[in-house]
């Protein structure tokens, strides 16, 4: 499209828009009720349970309920769960009390299930109380509840549930069906009839056989007081009170073939008619059809067996094989388109009543009229084709191969110029268009209405992506990978006479990610961190300061494409945003983030838009388009009504040991030990489109977790304290939901109880007590052996006295003994010399001298002084032997004594012999009889016995 020729944009949205958007899926209305809604299949493989399913109840809390042929089926919204029964038994029923106790029934069993503490089901069977009425193999198939009354229907039985009692309700026959109508519970047979339960008796209402070889289905609430019966095989009746009237009778044949099964009235009054062979038919409250979805537009299966809406108007189907949901929710403004048959989408165009695609595989189209139709490539236009846009009644394509032109589905290449990016009219000569390409700037000009080429411009050769011409005549172009030129051109516009290169060195400070736009026929420039723009009185480049500080984040845009009435599109690497920029002032419209479309991209570095009016556009991806109405608001008005519910609660010790926590409240008290915690939560939003899911756990995080489809979170090693888990929900465009708060609690390990600090307090008092006890007692026992130190010492040198003065005594008792043996030697001597004179003298020397000198040597001999002395001093040298001695042989003689106290100072018998006075002779017979006296043994030694004592 050309920038700044409106007449030529008015044109792509006058001539043929209008009809296209009619038919899109831009339709405001889009839901459940038309053809344009959204269908999402659940396999058994996605459920985890068998494929039939017999009935489907909304409960009080959101979740979905479904009787399964092999249990009861719960859905939260995130996940399914499966409740098999005891006997595990088929369910045929469920249904819901206001007090959402979850009623169901099957073969021979009838029960009801209730949450525990911990989120789970637990059922309560009713056997016990039903089964005296049960008939072989008889199968309860409905349940309806009139306040707190539950009836069960089997084709034969009619059982009543109240007050914890079961009795069995009098009926006329055969029962095909069984419904709560306003107030009453309705019976309705082929054999009787249509009748009401009362006091448990059945009270006719239609009487007679009106219905005889019909079976009723369903019945339902009409107009007023009215009835609305439907039949298996004979259409769809309305009872007045008066006579039974066909309903809708241009339908009737098509009932007949397919064969009604159920009948649902939704919270908006429609009709919702499941059948045995054709999914299902909505109509409105005066009949008029809305819409019909089966295996042809997207069930899984033809057979519905059960029909329930949720607060958001979705339907939800359980049919024969699989589970089904048809969204009622608004697309908020985009639709997906998948194509991948025909590649990669570059740019889209529409152009005499057909939607044109380029691609990386070629040219494709399609009537825009048949929604059914499949895209065909236009002949000679395979290989890539760059962009597509309508000029002067004409479609370009920028071809690898060149231009193509096409008029009237005859196409022609108007140049040959390999790979044309961009074109754009000059506005100083409207029949001049400049086209970028691999390498050249191409001339086309414009003559009579038929384009040709006119050369290439001189003087510049480059590869160059987009192109804009500025009022002033002069080309900007980006190039493909590398800054951006301003080329001036001559006169005759077909020659470059002054080029001038941004990049690094500029006031960009780089040379990529550099492209030019137009906004408001200003040149802008995107560096994917902010804009700038040319200004032409200082001709420098400068930033948009004005667009950079109201565009807020799209200020980074990648690319900017321009659509009607002063809108322009700005992509970014995260985003697509639409504003409309006028007149100085800039409204936001609408963000679509780029996360809408992770399933299939734009393409990287090529994004594109194709604008169909200010607001509805074509996005380009990488295998489709994507259909945008930025008119349309998105899902923040309904998101933020809810909040995540928590599902389960699970603590795990360290050792392995698991533990299921109480959900029912707010919240918790954790031991220690089970300090690591899972959690699971709930979200029944229920969209079409993907819904994420973040914590943030006050106390422990710094920030918001990253997102996730999946609300299940973990959170390991808990330190002790208290906490509040957050948990949100946001959809794609990051509207945000209600908090859902948790208060956490973790006790403290065991040695951080009270009790431990207390017994640590006492521990440390008494290990201080006992410190300073053992302080104290370590003290007195270094005094003690510093007293027993100092005393040692002090013996030490007592007995290091002792020794001296023993060693003295020693001494003087030797010398007083060698003394005394000198003196008895020398007086010996003189006896002996006195003897011998007396000898030679005879009488000449009288014997009156000689024997009184005799006798006064014998005295001194053995002198009673000499031997106190020498007793003296033995017993200060030898302490105590003499007394030990006596002790232990009291048989001794003093003689003895002496001998001993010579043997003990280890004097030989010579030295000894002086002392006791006799001859060296007698001493050693005295030393025989001490020995014997002492009773040694033959072998003991006299000397070392006395030695030793």
């Amino acid at each position: 499209m050309i920038q700044g020729d409106r007449k030529m944009k008015d044109f792509n949205f006058r001539s043929t828009i209008n009809l296209f958007l009619l038919i899109s899926c831009f339709s405001t209305g889009a839901s459940a009720y038309n053809s344009d809604a959204i269908i999402r299949n659940f396999s058994k493989e996605t459920y985890r349970a068998s494929s039939q399913n017999w009935s489907v109840e909304y409960g009080v809390d959101g979740s979905l309920y479904f009787a399964n042929h092999r249990g009861l089926l719960e859905f939260d919204g995130i996940n399914w769960e499966l409740y098999k029964l005891p006997n595990e038994t088929i369910l045929r029923c469920v249904k819901i009390a206001a007090d959402s106790t979850i009623y169901t029934s099957g073969y021979r069993e009838l029960g009801y299930w209730k949450k525990d503490l911990t989120g789970h089901l637990q059922y309560f069977s009713l056997n016990e109380q039903a089964s005296q009425y049960f008939t072989d193999n008889e199968e309860f198939w409905n349940i309806s509840i009139l306040e707190n009354e539950v009836y069960f229907r089997s084709f034969t039985n009619i059982l009543h549930y109240t007050n914890d009692s079961i009795v069995k309700v009098e009926s006329p026959g055969f029962i095909n069906n069984m419904h709560r109508v306003r107030d009453d519970i309705l019976l309705a047979s082929e054999e009787f009839g249509i009748s009401k339960i009362e006091n448990n008796q059945t009270v006719p209402i239609i009487e007679g056989s009106v219905f005889n070889g019909m079976t009723p289905r369903f019945m339902l609430p009409y107009k007023e007081d009215q009835l609305m019966i439907g039949t298996k095989s004979n259409g769809i009746f309305i009872w007045d009170g008066n006579q039974l009237k066909q309903w809708n009778e241009k339908w009737t044949a098509h009932f007949r073939k397919n064969e009604v099964n159920r009948g649902y009235i939704t919270s908006k009054g429609y009709l919702i008619v499941g059948t045995i062979l054709d999914g299902i038919i909505i109509f409105d409250q005066e009949g008029n059809y809305l819409n019909r979805h089966n295996t042809s537009n997207g069930l899984q299966n033809n057979t519905v067996l059960g029909i329930t809406t949720d607060r958001f108007n979705n339907i939800w189907l359980a049919l024969d094989g699989g589970i089904d949901f048809i969204s009622e929710n608004q697309n908020f403004g985009f639709i997906i388109e998948k194509i991948p048959e025909i590649g990669a989408v570059y740019d889209a165009a529409i152009f005499e009543d057909k939607i044109y695609l380029g691609t990386n595989q070629g040219l494709f189209e399609r009537d825009i009229y048949d929604t059914n139709a499949h895209y065909q490539l236009v002949p000679e236009s395979q290989n890539q084709v760059w962009f597509c846009n309508v000029i002067d009644d004409q479609l370009f394509a920028g071809h690898n191969d060149g231009t193509l032109i096409i008029k009237n589905d005859i196409q022609k290449f108007v140049s040959r110029q390999s790979g044309a990016f961009t074109i754009r009219q000059d506005p100083l000569n409207p029949n001049l268009f400049f086209e970028s390409t691999y390498s050249d700037i191409v001339r086309l000009k414009k003559q009579n209405n038929k384009f040709t080429q006119d050369g290439i411009v001189k003087n510049f050769v480059d590869l160059i992506r987009f192109l804009e011409i500025d009022h002033l005549g002069d080309i900007w172009a980006s190039h493909m990978h590398r800054g951006v030129f301003k080329l001036q051109l001559n006169d005759e516009r077909d020659s470059v006479i002054t080029s001038k290169y941004y990049g690094e060195n500029s006031v960009f400070g780089k040379d990529h990610s550099i492209h030019v736009f137009k906004i408001e026929n200003r040149i802008v420039f995107t560096t994917e961190e902010r804009l700038y723009t040319y200004n032409d009185l200082s001709d420098t480049i400068i930033p948009y300061q004005f667009l950079n500080e109201q565009l807020g984040e799209f200020k980074q845009a990648k690319r900017i494409i321009p659509a009607l009435d002063h809108h322009y599109w700005f992509i970014t690497k995260s985003d697509i945003g639409l504003y409309q920029i006028f007149n100085n002032t800039v409204k936001f419209i609408k963000n679509y983030p780029r996360s809408l479309f992770v399933s299939n991209e734009l393409i990287d570095d090529f994004e594109n838009i194709f604008p169909l009016t200010a607001t509805k556009a074509i996005v380009c991806l990488e295998n489709g388009i994507a259909q945008l109405d930025a008119a349309v608001s998105d899902s923040s008005s309904m998101i933020s009504e809810f909040k995540p519910r928590l599902r389960s609660l699970t603590f795990n010790g360290n050792r392995g040991q698991t533990l299921k926590g109480t959900i029912t409240e707010n919240k918790i008290f954790v031991k220690y030990k089970y300090h690591n915690i899972q959690l699971s939560y709930a979200f029944p939003y229920f969209t079409h489109t993907p819904i994420y899911f973040q914590s943030f756990l006050k106390g422990l995080d710094q920030n918001w977790s990253k997102k996730t489809t999946i609300p299940d979170f973990s959170f390991d090693r808990i330190p002790s304290g208290e906490y509040e888990l957050l948990v949100k929900a946001s959809d794609q465009w990051g509207n945000e939901s209600q908090f859902s708060s948790f208060q956490i609690e973790i006790a403290p390990p065991w040695y951080l109880t009270n009790y431990a600090k207390a017994s640590y307090l006492f521990t440390f008092i008494a290990l201080m007590f006992g410190v300073r006890s053992w302080s104290i007692n370590k003290t007195k026992k270094k005094e003690r052996l510093q007293h027993q130190k100092k005393e040692r010492e002090l013996i030490q040198l007592r007995n290091e006295k002792l020794r001296n003065e023993i060693q003295h005594k020693s001494k003087e008792l030797a010398n007083s003994t060698m003394a005394i043996i000198k003196k008895n030697e020398f007086l010996i001597e003189i006896k002996q010399i006195i003897a011998k004179q007396k000898e030679q003298l005879g009488s000449r020397y009288p014997d009156k001298f000689y024997y009184q000198l005799s006798r006064k040597i014998e005295e001194n001999i053995s002198s009673y002084d000499d031997w106190q002395v020498f007793e003296m001093n033995f017993e200060r040298a030898h302490e105590q032997f003499l007394n030990k001695i006596k002790e232990m042989h009291p048989e001794l003689t003093s003689k003895d004594l002496r001998l001993c106290a010579y043997l003990r100072m280890n004097l030989s018998s010579k030295e000894i012999a002086p002392l006791l006075g006799i001859s060296v002779r007698g001493v050693e017979n005295h030393r025989y009889r001490v020995r014997k006296k002492m009773k040694l043994e033959h072998d003991e030694k006299l000397i070392d016995f006395i030695l030793e004592l």
